[in-house]
């Protein structure tokens, strides 16, 4: 299918999907999963701490996240699933798009393939090695090519519409603390005397403290704290140079802020509760919220930036209030009726506050876009209130 995409561009596109959760929320079968594996890693951890020192809060998400066969996302699957058909490309088009996902864990590969397609493909990581930069292909149910990468760099260039939901907040983020001594510390992960996992700061400042902490934040005096993800900024400019050279568009959902937030936002939910992100590694979902602000100061010079809007705003200026109407017209059923009305409220609430979208587009297209005001979902906000049950 790659010569599918040096088509001319008018005839082609990709849809570059890069997701931190994708399918049902369940455990991947064949592989291990529970106690004796959060344990293995944090032995692991323990043991790497006592050989080399502390670790910063980067590596040990990283090593808890993508652990092969023991990292949370090795093991698990959970969904958030935003309104796809109002993301959607139009019908009309599929017949010349191709889906491009990039997902570093095999086992949800599996789980994607099984939601997405009729029946698993012939080609797989061990068997395309080497031939080819995706790890498998295969057809989806609407009969639209499906790709799966395990790197953003692996997808061919081309006219492509990237779309990141609940993918940037799982990528490991660097803790900052201005200490009594008016000095910023790194924070890092090391070992207690009950020989147990915890927080402590660096000594004095590092490479971190130097590279990554912008003036702005070190000339506020107010702020004690800070924390960024240098893995997402490397991603934001990636897909900017694929959106400038080869045309395009980018959406990225998540949970976050724009780069007010002044405490720390890494932490660790089991069963939907919040635990101790430091006491099941593997075994639990590590997050930090998105520093949109700070992402959105790498790309502005050289792309067309919206945002970043609430979730509310966002779907509300897409039309989720008549979509939801629609949808309940056409419903018969008290129950799914129900649903539907919870649904709404639930993305359109709370989550709709705490979650933010931001689009990037060519900076060519900055005059057309700000003429027609704004890209959809990025023009002004509007007041979207419940719907309640009648």
């Amino acid at each position: 299918m790659a010569s599918a995409l040096r088509k001319p561009l008018r005839c082609s596109q990709s849809l570059s999907l890069l997701l931190k959760r994708f399918s049902s929320g369940r455990a991947a079968t064949n592989l291990d999963s529970g106690k004796n594996s959060s344990d293995a890693l944090k032995r692991f951890i323990i043991d790497k701490i006592r050989a080399t020192g502390p670790i910063t809060v980067a590596e040990y998400m990283k090593t808890a996240v993508s652990a092969p066969s023991v990292g949370y996302y090795g093991r698990y699957s959970d969904s958030q699933k935003v309104p796809g058909n109002l993301l959607s490309v139009a019908p009309e088009q599929e017949k010349n798009m191709s889906v491009h996902l990039v997902e570093t864990s095999d086992a949800l590969i599996e789980q994607q393939e099984k939601l997405l397609c009729d029946s698993p493909s012939t080609s797989t990581s061990s068997s395309n090695y080497g031939k080819e930069a995706f790890v498998r292909k295969n057809t989806t149910k609407s009969g639209v090519p499906i790709f799966w990468y395990k790197t953003l760099a692996d997808v061919p260039e081309a006219f492509s519409i990237f779309v990141a939901n609940e993918f940037l907040d799982a990528l490991p983020v660097h803790q900052f603390s201005r200490c009594a001594d008016g000095m910023w510390h790194e924070v890092y992960v090391n070992i207690d005397k009950g020989n147990e996992l915890c927080f402590m700061n660096s000594r004095g400042e590092n490479l971190h403290t130097r590279g990554l902490l912008p003036e702005e934040v070190r000339s506020d005096k107010e702020r004690k704290h800070w924390e960024c993800s240098p893995e997402a900024g490397t991603f934001v400019n990636e897909i900017t140079e694929r959106i400038v050279y080869n045309g395009g568009f980018g959406i990225i959902i998540d949970y976050g802020h724009d780069g007010s937030r002044k405490d720390l936002s890494f932490r660790a939910y089991e069963k939907h509760q919040l635990v101790n992100p430091l006491s099941k590694p593997g075994a639990i979902d590590l997050t930090a919220d998105v520093n949109f602000g700070y992402l959105k100061s790498l790309v502005v010079d050289r792309a067309a930036v919206f945002g970043p809007n609430t979730q509310r705003e966002f779907l509300a200026q897409l039309g989720a209030e008549i979509r939801l109407r629609r949808l309940l017209k056409s419903c018969n059923d008290r129950e799914k009726q129900e649903i539907l009305i919870k649904s709404y409220n639930f993305l359109m609430g709370d989550m709709g506050e705490r979650f933010l979208a931001m689009s990037i587009f060519p900076k060519t297209l900055t005059g057309i876009l700000e003429k027609r005001g704004g890209p959809a979902g990025f023009a002004l906000p509007r007041q979207s209130a419940s719907v309640e049950n009648s």
